[in-house]
């Protein structure tokens, strides 16, 4: 079976990279603003949802049985979505804010199946959710950690891979959702399918 990421994150792409010899990338196109009164949940995965079919509507598939992959990872506390940042200084201020406290990652994950160029099912998404809390960090450590890493396109200003050590306390749950891939959730939603085999002979 073919497998289509509709990323172009790194992280997902190695996550995978580990799973399948080989894949196909494709970047989706889509509006990413939340919607009022939305919670960061069904947040997470309209986006996953709406990445998938988009690759569906604007790329030909061919007739290959494929598996559609899409992922859409949130930062959140206190029922607000923390986004990328859009500089240093907004890296800073976003750490700031979960300094010392806990927050959850969300990944809504959505699977879908095509064959002969049609759809076998309509788009499977489900989400995974992690506690992590950070140290309570001074505004030299988390420059110094900022200047360690590439923080412009991580949710949250961060990433558990990268000196992850140095701002992160504990965490409760799957450490690849934190990274932007849940891979147990992956397996579940795989099996829910009946994907499992194909996907993997």
């Amino acid at each position: 079976m073919n497998i289509i990421l509709g990323s172009t994150s790194p992280r997902r792409k190695e996550v995978l990279s580990a799973l399948f010899g080989s894949f196909e990338i494709i970047a989706p196109k889509i509006d990413e603003k939340p919607r009022r009164s939305e919670t960061p949940v069904e947040f997470s995965m309209r986006i996953s949802e709406e990445k998938c079919l988009s690759i569906v509507k604007s790329n030909p598939i061919g007739r290959r049985p494929s598996l559609i992959i899409t992922a859409d990872t949130v930062v959140t506390i206190k029922g607000a979505v923390i986004g990328k940042p859009v500089n240093f200084d907004d890296a800073v201020r976003i750490i700031s804010l979960l300094n010392g406290k806990t927050h959850h990652v969300i990944t809504g994950l959505t699977l879908l199946a095509v064959e002969g160029g049609k759809e076998q099912f309509r788009p499977l998404t489900h989400h995974e959710i992690t506690e992590v809390k950070f140290k309570r960090l001074r505004n030299e450590e988390i420059v110094g950690y900022l200047s360690r890493i590439e923080y412009r396109d991580k949710a949250g200003s961060y990433a558990f891979q990268e000196h992850g050590d140095m701002i992160i306390d504990r965490h409760r749950g799957s450490v690849t959702n934190i990274i932007g891939f849940p891979l147990r959730l992956f397996f579940a939603m795989l099996v829910d399918r009946g994907l499992a085999e194909a996907v993997f002979n």
